[in-house]
């Protein structure tokens, strides 16, 4: 009994000193193993891994769209200069798709060919709010392009393309600070790489270039008048500040683009559908009053029958309202296209929404008859051509509106797009200021001084219409008789000789078919008179 009493108690022994093992091993464990704070880094797309692993030439690609970037910008606003810069920005992204192993697409030539035709377009028109728009849709096409290679965006819907255009501008500014932080993070790597040993020659050959260049420009005016006449006044030293902003700011801006589209944040954004009665109550009450409303346009405007208040002529009610109309029927075409995608499909409500779309065409071709009547009246000018031809590109995007009404899954973006673009297309063609100013020397019995003062104001699209000008229409009220003819040939002429002096000083960079143009019309005017 002695001795099983004396097991017992060994083996307690045991169990207790196992417990207390058990409980004071975990202590002594976290004394020796101090807790090591883990920093979990942001896990990096496959783009900006490759960014990583080709620094070198992704900051070298940064630097040639920087370079480019200074080409198509400085005191240009239109030329072969901005063609050429144009082109190679493009080489620049297409070079940053080849870094990151992505296959060009066959169907990226498509808006290749579109940034090239608005490129063209440019040199063909001196118009400066064609080179405005012309520029915006060129911006827009260069994130399409970028779009096409990198996602699959032909199944993107009109909300889902907006959501991500913006998603990458955000994305862009949230990496403003981006080139810093990479260039501090290469900087810590111990194995020196060939790509440091290049930006170091480069930080030290541009600089010795440019003030090298700008040493010799002084020294030597043929050698000043060979450069500039090649890239302009780039190289003056007086210039040198703002050049080395637009550098810096094309390079930054790229890098920004480039890092924000490498984040790969695109995803859809889903918007619930809303309830189709409501469009159906609100939509039904404008129905009504525009059915009123072009019932009275047919009667009274086109047919020109029914009774008008006394104090009004067919004339004078046909020229009263224009831009209202102008201003309704945007609002239409925004709720059409707002109304198909925020609420779900419906029969009653497509038909609602496409006999709103029939009352805004007759709208809107109210609008252009009252601006014709403007136009008959008052004759042209450029703010009238420019309404009449918004006035069309609006009609014809409520084609692809109504269309969509009925297939939902049609792309309205990619038309809408289509459409903005051969209207920008076929007003560059056009030429508006030439337009305007030929469409006047036919229409008007006479030319006040003012008039023609006008229209040389206008851009140089216009001097081969000038050239034709009959100066015995020209009115000026206080020249004496005889001396009316000369003096009204000698404003044009002198008006012809600083076109003239405008295109000698012109370079390469700033070569501009337009300007070709007025060039050649001009000098044979002055020779012939």
């Amino acid at each position: 009994m002695e001795e099983q009493e004396k097991k017992k108690e060994e083996i307690e022994k045991q169990e207790e000193n196992k417990n207390e093992i058990e409980i004071t091993q975990p202590e002594t464990l976290k004394k020796e193993t101090p807790k090591q704070e883990i920093k979990k880094e942001p896990k990096k797309t496959i783009y900006q891994q490759k960014i990583k692993e080709n620094y070198g030439h992704f900051v070298l690609t940064c630097i040639l769209f920087a370079f480019f970037y200074v080409l198509g910008e400085y005191k240009i606003e239109s030329g072969l200069g901005v063609l050429f810069a144009t082109l190679a920005q493009l080489c620049c992204c297409f070079a940053i798709i080849k870094q990151w192993n992505i296959e060009i697409k066959k169907s990226s030539m498509l808006y290749v060919g579109m940034i090239l035709v608005m490129s063209v377009g440019m040199l063909w028109t001196n118009y400066q709010f064609l080179h405005f728009l012309q520029k915006k849709l060129i911006f827009i096409l260069f994130i399409v392009i970028m779009f096409h290679q990198i996602y699959e965006e032909t199944k993107w819907s009109l909300k889902t393309y907006l959501y991500n255009f913006f998603l990458l501008i955000f994305g862009s500014v949230a990496s403003l600070f981006q080139p810093i932080e990479d260039i501090i993070e290469q900087s810590k790597k111990k194995e020196k790489q060939k790509w440091s040993y290049i930006f170091l020659g480069l930080g030290i050959g541009l600089p010795l270039t440019f003030v090298v260049v700008a040493m010799l420009m002084s020294a030597d005016d043929v050698f000043k008048n060979m450069i500039i006449t090649l890239l302009g006044n780039l190289f003056l030293p007086q210039n040198m500040i703002v050049v080395l902003f637009l550098f810096l700011s094309g390079f930054w801006i790229f890098y920004c683009f480039i890092s924000g589209l490498a984040r790969n944040e695109s995803g859809e954004k889903q918007i619930k559908q809303a309830e189709p009665m409501i469009a159906i109550t609100f939509t039904s009450i404008l129905l009504f009053v525009y059915v009123l409303f072009c019932g009275i346009q047919i009667l009274y405007l086109f047919a020109q029958k029914g009774n008008l208040p006394q104090e009004y002529t067919y004339a004078a009610y046909a020229r009263k309202g224009f831009f209202e109309l102008l201003f309704v029927s945007v609002i239409n075409f925004l709720m059409l296209v707002i109304c198909n995608l925020k609420f779900r499909k419906s029969k009653v409500l497509d038909i609602i929404l496409t006999a709103v779309s029939i009352c805004n065409g007759i709208m809107i071709v109210s609008s252009a008859y009252r601006m014709m009547l403007y136009v008959e009246a008052y004759h042209m000018t450029i703010m009238r051509i420019l309404v009449l031809w918004f006035l069309a590109m609006l009609a014809v995007s409520m084609i692809g509106v109504i269309y969509s009404i009925y297939k939902k899954e049609y792309k309205l973006y990619r038309y809408l797009f289509l459409v903005l673009f051969f209207f920008i297309t076929g007003m560059s063609i056009l030429k508006p200021e030439a337009f305007v100013v030929k469409y006047n020397l036919e229409h008007m019995d006479y030319y006040t001084k003012w008039d023609v003062y006008h229209w040389m104001d206008l851009s140089y699209d216009v001097v081969p219409e000038l050239t034709k000008i009959d100066v015995h229409k020209i009115i000026l009220e206080e020249e004496a008789p005889q001396e009316k003819t000369e003096v009204k040939e000698e404003m044009i002429k002198e008006y012809l000789t600083s076109v003239i002096k405008n295109y000698e000083q012109r370079n390469i960079r700033t070569y501009h078919i337009g300007m070709e143009h007025a060039y050649k019309a001009a000098k044979e005017y002055l020779q012939k008179h």
